[in-house]
């Protein structure tokens, strides 16, 4: 893809999950990768394996933690020369009712899901203004549009990301800075099938409201980002990607052999 080799990529949450896969395309792609995530374990395994693809590193850090945001992208720039691309990616659902949902736990929700991503933006964006440009991508989610219960602060998270989106694009249009979304829908991920097992997620009866009628793999995503994030879309920003199997566009549900 255009305009990825060697550049510099800062991933949040890369250590498992969505944010592996982004690695692994931005490593297969030439570019060197920087993953961070609270989980040092899970970071050290996913350097080792993805370490013969290409140059990458972890960094642990808890993105509740604004001066450790601030440490972070400074690192990365100060080591690298530059900060080509930030993908926030971090965060984190808990359900409930919103009547019952703590207190504590929605503030760090919004801290980590929302706040986190805003730090890690303006902090990476002061780098690229500096150095002429550059492209940062934030994961939405298709509950920013599609509501579902006992996932308040997670929705509200998401359609802020949205809103952040739009917000800084137009503010760091003019230093050729961009800044897109990408909104996932049902992906066959750790976590999904944990909230599977759990009895959480219901895969039979979300797929009533996707078109496609399957669930997406991590890789489908990963491309969006990849390509937000290339020189292939120099002119796109302030815009959010549903990658959802068509979960967005869905009126009614529809079994699948209707």
């Amino acid at each position: 893809m255009k305009g990825l080799k060697d550049k510099i990529v800062l991933v949040t949450g890369g250590a498992k999950g969505l944010g592996k896969a982004m690695a692994t395309r931005f490593l297969q792609e030439g570019a060197t990768v920087v993953i961070a995530d609270v989980d040092a374990e899970a970071s050290a395994a996913t350097v080792e394996e993805l370490g013969t693809l290409g140059p990458i590193e972890a960094y642990q850090i808890d993105l509740r933690d604004a001066d450790a945001i601030e440490a972070m992208v400074d690192y990365v720039a100060e080591k690298y020369g530059r900060i080509d691309i930030a993908v926030n990616n971090a965060g984190v659902q808990i359900h409930g009712w919103a009547t019952e949902f703590p207190l504590e736990k929605f503030d760090m929700m919004l801290s980590l899901n929302l706040r986190a991503y805003y730090l890690v933006a303006r902090a990476a964006a002061r780098y690229m203004k500096k150095q002429g440009g550059g492209s940062i991508v934030c994961i939405s989610s298709g509950n920013s549009q599609r509501y579902t219960t006992r996932r308040s602060p997670y929705n509200i998270t998401k359609a802020g990301i949205n809103g952040l989106v739009g917000t800084l694009a137009v503010e760091w249009g003019r230093f050729n800075i961009r800044i897109n979304g990408v909104a996932p829908g049902f992906v066959d991920t750790e976590l999904f099938r944990v909230g599977v097992k759990n009895g959480i997620i219901d895969v039979d009866n979300n797929m009533l409201v996707v078109p496609m009628k399957r669930m997406l793999e991590a890789e489908e995503i990963a491309n969006g980002v990849a390509f937000l994030a290339s020189e292939e879309a120099s002119g796109v920003t302030g815009q959010v990607l549903f990658i959802d199997g068509g979960w967005s566009r869905a009126g009614l549900p529809e079994k699948k052999d209707m």
